[in-house]
Formats: structure tokens, sequence, C-alpha cells
């Protein structure tokens, strides 16, 4: 099992952050851990979406993030983008205490534009790219 938690990576994470990620995130495949600063990412495959993990040197979490489609955007993000332009990458934030959302949208004139919206779809961020 810890071969299928580390496989592709060259760097092994501290135990309590493999037993961590295992309980958190059970059908996780082609595991790669990195050390982020102070802690330990994880970039992994669930569910057929790309998520990432970050932890802390304890085996706590500090969010993780999660490949979405487009379809599976909260409606209140759907609606308020219908005239933005095409969605290119959307990917749900989720740190604990909150949950975000960072799209990347391009416009008519084909320029790129992140935005960052809260759960209920309110616009906390937006800057061009």
């Amino acid at each position: 099992m810890l071969e299928n938690l580390t496989s592709g990576s060259r760097f092994t994470p501290p135990g309590c952050c493999l037993k961590a990620f295992k309980d958190q995130f059970r059908g996780a495949v082609r595991t790669e851990w990195n050390e982020r600063g102070t802690g330990f990412e994880a970039v992994f495959y669930k569910d057929n979406l790309e998520h990432i993990a970050l932890y802390r040197q304890d085996g706590s979490l500090i969010e993780y993030k999660m490949s979405l489609p487009p379809e599976s955007l909260p409606d209140a993000i759907k609606t308020s983008l219908e005239n933005r332009g095409e969605i290119m990458n959307s990917v749900l934030v989720n740190k604990g205490h909150s949950i975000e959302y960072e799209i990347i949208i391009r416009d008519r004139a084909l320029l790129r534009h992140l935005l960052l919206f809260t759960q209920l779809g309110a616009v906390v961020e937006e800057k061009d790219l």
C-alpha cells in the first residue's frame, strides 16, 4: 500500500502525512510527493480528477485543490461567467473552513483572466493573466 501512495515519487513524506493522506483520500492513484516550504505536497488522481493536497509536517491537512469540469461548478458561478468568456480551467480549493473556486477564462479578445469565487458565487479577486 505504501508503494501505491508514493509511486512516481522520489521523495517519501513522514509517516504521519502518509497515514493522513490514506485516510482522507481513499482511492487515490498516481501519487507524487514533493517538499513545499515547511510542508509536503501530494499530487494525485481520484475519481479521474487531478488533486493537490498540502500537509504540515505533523500530518495535518492545510488545503487541497481539485480540478473540476466546468459543468460541475456551482450554478451561481456558472451564471456569473455566462457572458464573460470561455472557461479554460476550474479548480475547487478547500481550505477546511472555506471553499473557493479559481477559474481561468478567455474573453472574446482572447485575453485570459483569473477569477476567485466564494462557494456562494461572489467574486473575491480578479486579475489579468
